[in-house]
C-alpha cells in the first residue's frame, strides 16, 4: 500500500464514515480523556496516581484483641517449630525404595524430590504442604500406589476427600497407573460418606437403628420450620429468624463445637435476644429426629465422633481396620472431623495429612484453619515436607501471590517457584466507574480472543456475586456467551425477579404470572388467596384496589403493596423512579427474608442504575427478559459472537474456583471494603480469611492476572475510592500499573 499522505486520508476518512466509531492509532493513544471528547474506550485518561502511590500506612488498622493476639503467638510458634521437622531431599542422595525391583512405577523419576519423599514416606505422621498448583493431587495418587505396591492391605487404607469426584479421580488413577483394581477396595470418599458407611456397618455394637434415614439441608429446614410453627415462635412480636438462618446456627454451633449463644455473638448479634428459644428449638429439633430415626449431616458426624470417643471397642476396632490414613485439603476440616481422625490414628499413627493453610477459605461453613497449623502439636513426632514447585504458574505470577501469601499473620512460609520465567507481571487497573471496569474486562476479554485463548480458558473471580453485575451486562450486551458457577446470573436471582415481577405488573396489572409471585411474598397468602385476588383484579379491569379486603390478616400487608404498585403506575415518574419506590416496598420484606439481605438491596441498586439508561419501562423489560437474555443486547457497533462457535468463559465466586485453574484470571472491585469485605474490617480472623481468598483467586492464573476496581463504589452510607489493602501490602515490583490504551 502506498505511503502517500492523500491515500491515507481517504482511507481514514472511508473508515469514518462507515464506522461511525472508528479512531485512528493517533486519537488512540491521545492524553485527551475520553469523556471529553464524547469517543473512544470509556476508561480512557484515568488518573493512577493513588496506585503509585500506595502504602499500607495510610490503612486504618483492624483492632488486634489481647486474647486473639495471645492466640496468634501461640500458633506461630507451633508453625515456627516446623523448620526442625522438614524431610529435606538431598541432591543424588534421595533413598530409593527397599527391593526397588519389586516396584512396577519407578517414582523416584515419576516426581519431584519433594514428591517422591511425600509419596514414599509412609509410616508415622506426615504433613505435607502443598502450595497452589504443586501437584498436589499426582503426589496423593503415586502415594497410594506406593502403598499397595509395599503390600499394605487395601482394605486397610482410609482415604478421606472433600468430594466424591476427588476420591474417584484418585483411586481412577492409581489403578491406570499399577494396572490393576486393588484401589478399588480402598476406603475412600467424604466424611459424611465415610461416617454413613460405618454408622450402618456397626449399628449393634453402636446401638443405632440400622435404619435411620438421613435427611439433607432442606429437609432439615423444613422440620426446623415444623417445629418453629408447633412452638408458636412465628407469633412473637418480632421478627423470629427463618427456617434458613436458624439451620444455619444450629449447625455452625456443631461444626465449631460451641454453643448456639457463641454463634449469635461471633455473627449474627441482632439475634441474641433469641438465644433461649434457640436453645429450646434446637434441643426439640434433636428429639424430633430422634424420635423419627432421622440423621442429618452434622448427626452423622457427631454420633461417629461421640461413638470413637466413648465406645472403646467400636474405636480398637476402627484403630485396626485402618492402618493407614490419607487426608486430602486438611486445612477445609472442621473440629469434629479433625477429632474423628485422631481417634482413628491413635492405633498405628500411620496419618498422611496433605493441604496448604494459604487455601483455608471455609470458615463459613466451620473450617477450622488452625487444624493444619497445630498438627505438628497433636502429633510431636510428625514428620514435615514442603511441595513447593509450581506446575501452574510463572514466576513473575508466583512473585505476586507468594508476598500475598506471606503477609499473612499466620500460616506456614512458602516460596512457590516455576521453571516457567515468563516476564509478564499480573495488571493492576484503576477505572472511572463500574461501567467502564466492565468494558475494560470485557476488552480485554475479547482481545485475548482474538490472540486464539478459547473463551473457555478465561475466568472472572469475584468475592460477592454483585461484583459481577456490570461484567454481566456488558458481556450480554456483547453476546459473550458465559456461563454462572457458584451462584445464579444476574437476572435469575430471587430478589431481581421479585422487583422485575413487580414492574411487569406495573406495565401490564392483567399479569397473573407476575402476580403469583408478589402476592406470595405476602405473609398470610397461599395458592388459594392469591388466585382468589387475581380474580378480582381481573373484575376490577386491572385496577388496583384492595380496600375490601383490609379487615383480613394479611389486609394492613396488601394494602401497603397496593400503595408501592400504585406509586410505581404514576405516568409521570422514570423508571428509576418507579423501582426506588418498589425497592422501598420490598427491602423490609428482604430483610426477613435472607440473612444477606444488604448484598442483595446492593443487587437492586444496581438495577436502578441501568435503568437510568432507559426512556420506556417495556424496552427496559424487553432487555432483560430472560429468555433469551444474551439476544436482547445485541449492538451493531461491537463484535458478533456466534455463541455456537464458542465454549463459554466463566464467571465464578472464589470459593467455587477453588482448584480450578484458567489462563488467564479477572479479578473486579478490588477497594477496600469490596475486596476485603468491609465486615471483615474489624475482626483479624476474618480479614486474615479475605486475605486467603485473595490468594486463592490469584493463584488460578496461569499466564495473565488482571487485577481491577472502580475509581469509587457507594452503598447505603459508605464510600469507598481505596485500593484494597492487599495490594498495598506488597512490593510494586511485582505488578503493572495499567495506565492508558496502549499499555502492553
Amino acid at each position: 500500500m502506498s505511503n502517500n499522505p492523500t491515500d491515507k486520508d481517504k482511507i481514514l476518512q472511508f473508515l469514518k464514515t462507515f464506522i461511525p466509531d472508528y479512531q485512528s492509532d493517533s486519537t488512540a493513544n491521545s492524553n485527551t480523556s475520553a469523556f471529553e471528547t464524547g469517543t473512544g474506550n470509556a476508561y480512557t485518561g484515568t488518573n493512577h496516581a493513588d496506585l503509585e502511590r500506595l502504602d499500607i500506612n495510610a490503612y486504618t488498622q483492624v483492632p488486634l484483641e489481647e486474647d486473639v493476639q495471645q492466640r496468634i503467638e501461640r500458633l506461630q510458634q507451633i508453625a515456627g517449630s516446623i523448620e526442625s521437622r522438614i524431610i529435606h531431599p538431598q541432591p543424588n542422595t534421595i533413598p530409593t525404595p527397599p527391593d526397588a525391583t519389586k516396584y512396577k512405577i519407578d517414582y523416584l523419576n515419576s516426581l519431584n524430590p519433594n514428591q517422591y519423599l511425600a509419596a514414599t514416606t509412609i509410616n508415622g505422621p506426615l504433613l505435607v504442604i502443598a502450595g497452589a498448583g504443586s501437584g498436589k493431587t499426582r503426589t496423593v495418587i503415586y502415594r497410594t500406589a506406593y502403598l499397595l505396591e509395599s503390600g499394605i492391605p487395601p482394605e486397610q487404607i482410609l482415604l478421606l476427600t472433600f468430594t466424591r469426584k476427588a476420591a474417584t479421580e484418585i483411586v481412577h488413577r492409581t489403578a491406570q497407573l499399577l494396572k490393576n483394581n486393588l484401589a478399588d477396595k480402598i476406603m475412600r470418599g467424604t466424611y459424611h460418606a465415610f461416617a454413613n458407611h460405618t454408622l450402618r456397618h456397626y449399628a449393634a455394637m453402636l446401638k443405632l437403628p440400622p435404619n435411620f434415614t438421613i435427611i439433607d439441608t432442606a429437609d432439615s429446614e423444613d422440620v426446623i420450620d415444623l417445629i418453629r410453627q408447633e412452638m408458636h415462635f412465628s407469633k412473637k412480636h418480632q421478627a423470629f429468624p427463618k427456617k434458613s438462618r436458624i439451620q444455619t446456627i444450629i449447625s455452625k454451633a456443631r461444626n465449631c463445637n460451641v454453643t448456639i449463644e457463641e454463634v449469635l455473638r461471633r455473627e449474627y448479634t441482632a439475634l441474641l435476644e433469641f438465644t433461649n428459644d434457640l436453645n429450646l428449638l434446637a434441643e426439640a429439633y434433636r428429639q424430633y429426629k430422634q424420635a423419627n430415626k432421622l440423621f442429618d449431616y452434622d448427626d452423622l458426624m457427631d454420633t461417629l465422633r461421640d461413638n470413637l470417643r466413648d465406645n472403646l471397642p467400636f474405636r480398637k476396632t476402627m484403630q485396626k481396620n485402618y492402618r493407614y490414613i490419607m487426608v486430602d485439603e486438611f486445612q477445609d476440616t472442621n473440629v469434629v472431623q479433625k477429632e474423628i481422625l485422631d481417634y482413628i490414628a491413635q492405633g498405628s499413627r500411620n496419618i498422611m495429612v496433605v493441604g496448604d493453610d494459604a487455601q483455608s477459605i471455609y470458615a463459613f461453613r466451620g473450617a477450622n484453619f488452625e487444624n493444619i497449623l497445630t498438627f505438628p502439636a497433636t502429633y510431636p513426632d510428625c514428620k514435615v515436607v514442603k511441595i513447593e514447585q509450581n506446575y501452574r504458574s510463572h514466576q513473575q505470577l508466583l512473585n505476586f501471590t507468594n508476598a500475598v501469601a506471606n503477609n499473612a499473620k499466620l500460616g506456614y512460609r512458602k516460596a512457590l517457584f516455576s521453571a516457567n520465567q515468563t516476564q509478564v507481571k499480573p495488571i493492576v487497573a484503576k477505572l472511572p466507574d463500574q461501567e467502564a471496569e466492565a468494558a475494560f474486562v470485557v476488552d480485554k476479554i475479547l482481545e485475548l480472543r482474538e490472540k486464539g485463548i478459547a473463551l473457555s480458558d478465561i475466568a472472572v473471580i469475584y468475592r460477592a456475586t454483585f461484583h459481577s453485575n456490570f461484567i454481566q451486562t456488558e458481556l450480554l450486551r456483547r453476546s459473550i456467551p458465559y456461563v454462572v458457577v457458584g451462584g445464579i446470573k444476574f437476572t435469575e436471582r430471587r430478589h431481581i425477579k421479585d422487583i422485575i415481577a413487580c414492574l411487569r405488573i406495573v406495565l401490564n396489572p392483567f399479569d397473573a404470572v407476575a402476580w403469583n409471585r408478589i402476592l406470595k411474598l405476602v405473609p398470610g397468602i397461599g395458592q388459594v388467596t392469591a388466585g382468589k385476588i387475581m380474580e378480582t383484579i381481573q373484575q376490577q379491569q386491572g385496577k388496583i384496589d384492595f380496600s375490601g379486603l383490609e379487615k383480613r390478616k394479611y389486609g394492613p400487608d396488601l394494602l401497603l403493596l397496593q400503595e408501592a404498585i400504585n406509586q410505581a403506575m404514576r405516568p409521570d415518574v422514570t423508571i428509576a423512579t418507579k423501582i426506588e419506590a418498589l425497592k422501598n416496598y420490598y427491602a423490609p420484606i428482604l430483610r426477613n427474608l435472607e440473612a444477606d439481605y444488604e448484598a442483595r438491596l446492593q443487587d437492586i441498586d444496581v438495577l436502578y442504575t441501568l435503568a437510568c439508561k432507559y426512556e420506556t419501562l417495556e424496552r427496559f423489560l424487553s432487555d432483560f427478559a430472560l429468555d433469551p437474555p444474551a439476544t436482547q443486547f445485541q449492538n451493531q457497533n461491537a463484535p458478533l459472537i456466534d455463541e455456537s462457535e464458542d465454549k463459554p468463559l466463566t464467571l465464578t465466586t472464589v470459593h467455587s474456583a477453588k482448584g480450578l485453574e484458567w489462563y488467564a484470571v479477572f479479578v473486579p472491585h478490588l477497594l477496600d471494603g469490596l475486596f476485603p469485605s468491609v465486615r471483615a474490617l474489624k475482626n483479624m480472623d476474618q480479614l486474615e480469611e479475605e486475605r486467603r481468598l485473595f490468594y486463592v483467586a490469584c493463584s488460578r492464573a496461569k499466564e495473565l492476572l488482571y487485577l481491577t476496581m472502580p475509581f469509587y463504589f457507594n452503598s447505603w452510607d459508605q464510600y469507598y475510592t481505596m485500593p484494597s489493602r492487599f495490594l498495598a501490602e506488597v512490593h510494586k515490583n511485582t505488578f503493572k500499573i495499567w495506565k492508558d490504551r496502549d499499555f502492553e
